[in-house]
C-alpha cells in the first residue's frame, strides 16, 4: 500500500511541477484512481465508459530542460493556456527557439489556426507538407512549403529559383481590389530562366487547353482576361505564341481573335478582335508583321476634325517625273520574311529625294537566343498610302491641261475649218474633189480609222505633188510624195499619230484640195 501511495504522490508531483509556467496549482487530475498497470496497447473500451479524463486545464510535459520556457526546453502542451491576456486553445510542440502551435489565440476567435515561431539564434523556418508510405520510417516526399514571408511552393524537389505561389482571395486592406492567385518570381541567379507560370498539357484528347479564363459576370463594368505589365528588361514580350503546324491539315493560328456581335449591346460600340496602340515616335509601331498580311477591309483616320495646317496639293507633276516606278525582285533575307514574286512599286531612296515625308527608317532588332546582346538591321519604308492624294493631284492637274489643250484646239479647228469651207466653196465640194486642172483626191477610207487608210488621187501629167498632213492646230506632220499621175497612198497611224487631221492635195507651194480624218 505504501508502494501505491508513492507512486501516486510522484505522478501528482510531476503533473504539478508540468503546469509551474501556465498555472501556480495544479489542476488536471484524473477523477479515477490511476490504475497500477496499463495494457499496451490500451484496449477500446466501447460502451464501458471512459479511459481517462481530465479537468479543465494544460496537459503538459517536459522532455528537455529545467521549466517550461522558449530558449533552450523542449515541452509539449495541449488544452487551455492563460496568458495573463487572453486564453489560448490548442497544442504546442515546443523546441528550443521555435515552436509549432495549433488551435484558437483566442475564445473569441472565429478561425483556428497554425502557427510556427522562431526567435533568438534560431534562422528563420518554414513549414513543410509531407507525404510517407512507411509507418516506421521518417522517410517521406515534400509536398509543398510554406515558408516565414508568406510564400507557399509546391512540388519536390524545390529549388532556390523555384516559383513561388501564393493564394489569396480576401479584399485588399483599404482598396475594393482582389487577387485570385498571385505568383512572385524574386530569385536572382545570373543565367537562369525564371518562369512563373508554365503550363503543360501532354494528355489525349479531342481538345486540349493550356489555359481556360472565363468571366461572365455582366454587371461588371470591365472584364479583362490577362493583363500583362513588364518593364526593365533588355527585351520585353507582353505576349509569345509559337504553333508548329507538324503537318496538320487544320488552321494554325499563333494567336486568335474574335469580337462577336451582340443584339443588346448599345449602339454604336466598339470592338476589335486585336488592339494595338503605341508612341507615334520613329521605329515605334501598333503592328509589325514580318511578311504578308490579308485584310478584307481598311480604313485609315482622315476626319478634318483630327487634322491642322490644311494645305492643297499643287504643282505636283514636276515632283512626279522625278520618280521612276520599277519591277523588282526581293534579294533573300534572314531578318525578313520577303515575297520571292515580282514586284511593282518605287526604290525608298528615289521616293526620299522628292517626298521625304514619305520614307521612314526601321530599326528591327535581332535578338540572340539565350543573350542580352540586341543588334539592329536597319531599312527604309515607304508610306504608300501617302501617294494616293499626290497621284490624284496630279490627274486634276493634267485634266486642267487636257481641257485648256482641248479648248485651244476647238478653237484652232473652227478657224481651220472656216478656212477649209471657204476654199471649198470656191473649188466646189464633193467626195472627189476634182479642179479644172485635173487635180483630184478621194476622202480616206476607212475614216476614222485605228491602224491605216488609203486616200486615191489624181494629178495632171508631168506635175509634181504631195499629200500633207498638218495637225488641228496647223503643226506639219508629214508629207506624201505622189509620184505616178493617178494612184494612192497608205497613211499609218504609227506614222502620224492618234487624233483629229488635216491632210492637202499640194501642188508648186498651193493647196489644191484639202481634206480631214480622225486617227483613233
Amino acid at each position: 500500500m505504501k508502494k501505491v501511495t508513492f507512486m501516486l504522490a510522484l505522478f501528482f508531483t510531476a503533473i504539478g511541477f508540468s503546469q509551474i509556467v501556465a498555472q501556480p496549482v495544479p489542476r488536471n487530475q484524473s477523477f479515477d484512481p490511476v490504475q497500477s498497470t496499463i495494457n499496451n496497447p490500451i484496449p477500446q473500451q466501447f460502451g464501458t465508459g471512459e479511459i481517462f479524463r481530465f479537468r479543465p486545464g494544460l496537459v503538459t510535459q517536459l522532455d528537455s530542460g529545467n521549466d517550461f520556457g522558449f530558449t533552450n526546453s523542449r515541452w509539449f502542451s495541449i488544452g487551455r493556456l492563460n496568458t495573463g491576456s487572453q486564453n489560448v486553445y490548442g497544442l504546442r510542440f515546443q523546441l528550443p527557439n521555435k515552436a509549432l502551435t495549433m488551435g484558437y489565440q483566442d475564445l473569441s476567435d472565429i478561425n483556428p489556426r497554425i502557427q510556427w515561431v522562431s526567435s533568438g539564434t534560431s534562422s528563420a523556418s518554414d513549414l513543410e507538407f509531407r507525404a510517407a508510405n512507411s509507418f516506421t520510417s521518417t522517410n517521406s516526399t515534400l509536398v509543398a512549403t510554406m515558408t516565414n514571408n508568406g510564400r507557399t511552393l509546391f512540388g519536390d524537389p524545390l529549388a532556390a529559383f523555384d516559383t513561388k505561389v501564393g493564394i489569396n482571395y480576401s479584399e485588399v486592406s483599404g482598396t475594393s481590389s482582389r487577387v485570385g492567385l498571385s505568383l512572385e518570381n524574386d530569385a536572382i541567379q545570373s543565367g537562369a530562366f525564371m518562369t512563373s507560370i508554365r503550363s503543360i498539357n501532354n494528355a489525349g484528347g479531342f481538345s486540349k487547353t493550356g489555359i481556360d479564363i472565363e468571366s461572365v459576370n455582366g454587371s461588371i463594368f470591365e472584364n479583362v482576361g490577362v493583363t500583362v505589365r513588364l518593364d526593365g528588361g533588355s527585351r520585353n514580350t507582353g505576349v509569345r505564341a509559337l504553333v508548329t503546324d507538324n503537318g496538320s491539315d487544320g488552321p494554325t493560328y499563333g494567336i486568335f481573335g474574335s469580337v462577336d456581335s451582340s443584339a443588346d449591346v448599345k449602339n454604336p460600340a466598339f470592338g476589335a478582335a486585336i488592339y494595338g496602340t503605341s508612341a507615334t515616335d520613329s521605329n515605334r509601331f501598333a503592328g509589325y508583321f514580318n511578311g504578308n498580311v490579308f485584310v478584307t477591309g481598311t480604313f485609315t483616320a482622315s476626319d478634318e476634325k483630327l487634322k491642322d495646317n490644311i494645305k492643297e496639293e499643287k504643282n505636283v507633276l514636276e515632283k512626279l517625273a522625278q520618280l521612276n516606278a520599277v519591277t523588282y525582285t526581293f534579294k533573300s533575307n534572314k531578318e525578313l520574311n520577303l515575297s520571292s514574286d515580282v514586284q511593282h512599286g518605287f526604290l525608298a531612296q528615289n521616293i526620299e529625294e522628292v517626298f521625304p515625308e514619305l520614307v521612314t527608317t526601321i530599326q528591327k532588332p535581332i535578338v540572340v537566343e539565350g543573350s542580352k546582346n540586341t543588334d539592329i538591321y536597319e531599312y527604309k519604308a515607304v508610306n504608300y498610302t501617302g501617294l494616293i492624294s499626290i497621284l490624284t493631284s496630279s490627274v486634276i492637274e493634267l485634266n486642267e491641261e487636257y481641257t485648256a489643250s482641248i479648248n485651244e484646239l476647238n478653237e484652232k479647228i473652227a478657224a481651220l475649218e472656216s478656212k477649209i469651207a471657204t476654199m471649198e466653196s470656191k473649188k466646189g465640194t464633193s467626195d472627189t474633189n476634182v479642179d479644172d486642172s485635173g487635180f483630184s483626191m478621194d476622202q480616206n477610207r476607212p475614216n476614222p480609222f485605228t491602224n491605216q487608210t488609203t486616200i486615191n488621187y489624181t494629178i495632171p501629167s508631168n506635175t509634181k505633188a504631195t499629200i500633207s498632213v498638218f495637225d488641228m492646230s496647223g503643226k506639219f506632220v508629214r508629207d506624201y510624195n505622189l509620184t505616178t499621175q493617178k494612184g494612192q497612198v497608205v497613211i499609218s497611224s504609227k506614222d502620224v499619230g492618234k487624233g483629229m487631221f488635216i491632210y492637202s492635195l499640194v501642188s508648186n507651194g498651193e493647196i489644191m484640195v484639202s481634206k480631214k480624218m480622225i486617227v483613233k
